[in-house]
């Protein structure tokens, strides 16, 4: 597996590196990853953000249900960034990078599972798998989210051994936090907002 395509914004004063995935459409350079970026860089984190080689290819879907090359790109980066050697590691997952990092989460022994956190951005049900995750979970949807509402979500999280779980509620919003009829990305300050207030 070669280096994906990457961003990282190192600060030798961070002790978390956030780690942006994107979701299905929308590679690291579209508008709303690069709010998050922003949003990250501006809390002192270091920041690590990369496309899934699927999308440099200017292929529209993923590797597959294993999702075995989006996985192999995103150890690659971590390893060239040394992830391992920072005291936490925040996933910052949209959609289908969700689903990525919580295959990835899954495989980590219980003790390394500590070290790490998830926001994630449009929750897809019945795809994503956090229920063995150990770690603090915050999950923040769009009410009118095809994949299901908040209170979706929490049935599809119930069995979850995390015990530190938050979910958020966009009024209004879509998947992509967009007005559903227009489009319209109205909702994604209100997400960068949420993101930036958590600590």
């Amino acid at each position: 597996m070669t280096l994906p395509n990457l961003k990282y914004f190192y600060n030798n004063q961070a002790k978390t590196l956030d780690i942006i995935l994107h979701g299905a459409s929308q590679g690291m350079d579209s508008p709303f990853m690069q709010k998050l970026i922003t949003s990250s860089r501006n809390k002192g984190n270091s920041v690590l953000a990369f496309n899934f080689p699927f999308l440099d290819r200017g292929e529209e879907k993923s590797s597959g249900p294993e999702l075995k090359e989006e996985l192999a790109a995103l150890k690659e980066a971590m390893n060239f960034c040394q992830a391992d050697k920072l005291a936490h590691i925040r996933f910052v997952a949209k959609s289908l990078g969700a689903i990525v990092a919580s295959f990835f989460l899954q495989n980590q022994p219980e003790k390394e599972q500590r070290k790490y956190s998830i926001v994630v951005l449009g929750y897809v049900t019945g795809s994503l798998n956090l229920k063995s995750f150990q770690g603090k979970i915050t999950i923040i949807q769009g009410e009118k989210d095809k994949f299901g509402n908040i209170k979706a979500v929490k049935i599809d999280m119930e069995s979850s051994v995390s015990k530190d779980i938050t979910y958020y509620e966009i009024k209004g919003a879509d998947h992509s936090y967009r007005v559903p009829e227009t489009k319209e990305p109205l909702y994604e300050d209100k997400v960068v907002g949420i993101l930036s207030s958590l600590g």
